[in-house]
């Protein structure tokens, strides 16, 4: 996994829009039974809608072009609040909107990754949580823009990585080795590590400097 799949973990939200509106006509004819028993065992069809007592949508349940699977949840304006839908390749959603319609939490699985992801009230991720399928876990936190700002990694050996950025790549690494030494790392605008601190086999200290290109020009000791 990447160092960007890494700090993200995030992905786009329910794979199609959910669409309101009032009920424009009868999916079946209507028909008169006599008795519960001539009621149809099965009933099909692509969509499904529920309206309140003043014929406004309040749910509809129905399948896209794309082929997903969806359930929308309005309120009694017909803005949308909340969707579960399913891909036609198997990956599930669920959505939590705010009261403009926009999404606020997402709660999902893609390609194998468990993942969290919260927005603010411009539709910005600003914070996620994932499970990759080797059990790599990861938390990241972005600025109001959707840059990824900080992560927590913790690897499948257990070693845990910390990675504090700017708007446009990680600036600042703290890892713990799977033998239990620290280390920091200080990286360049370039993308480059410019100086290092860290821990060696005996317990001593190490401060490495490196030039423009990354290469080790001074080390104390």
């Amino acid at each position: 996994m990447t160092t960007k799949e890494r700090i993200g973990f995030v992905t786009v939200t329910l794979a199609a829009a959910f669409v309101g509106g009032a009920v424009s006509g009868h999916i079946f004819a209507a028909r008169t039974v006599d008795a519960a028993a001539a009621a149809p065992r099965m009933i099909t069809a692509q969509k499904f809608m529920l309206v309140d007592s003043r014929g406004k949508t309040r749910g509809e349940f129905n399948v896209t072009k794309k082929g997903v699977a969806q359930i929308a949840v309005f309120d009694g304006s017909g803005t949308l609040r909340a969707g579960l839908g399913v891909g036609s390749e198997g990956a599930p959603a669920l959505g939590i909107y705010g009261i403009d319609g926009k999404p606020r939490i997402e709660v999902g699985l893609t390609r194998s990754v468990a993942r969290v992801v919260l927005f603010d009230q411009s539709a910005k991720p600003q914070a996620t949580l994932g499970v990759a399928p080797d059990g790599q876990s990861g938390i990241g936190l972005m600025d109001k823009a959707g840059n990824p700002r900080a992560s927590i990694i913790v690897a499948t050996d257990g070693t845990p990585t910390l990675r504090l950025g700017d708007e446009n790549r990680g600036r600042i690494g703290m890892d713990l080795t799977p033998d239990g030494r620290p280390g920091l790392a200080l990286i360049g605008t370039d993308g480059k590590t410019r100086a290092s601190l860290t821990l060696n086999t005996d317990g001593a200290g190490a401060l490495t400097l490196f030039d423009a290109s990354g290469s080790p020009v001074n080390s104390v000791p």
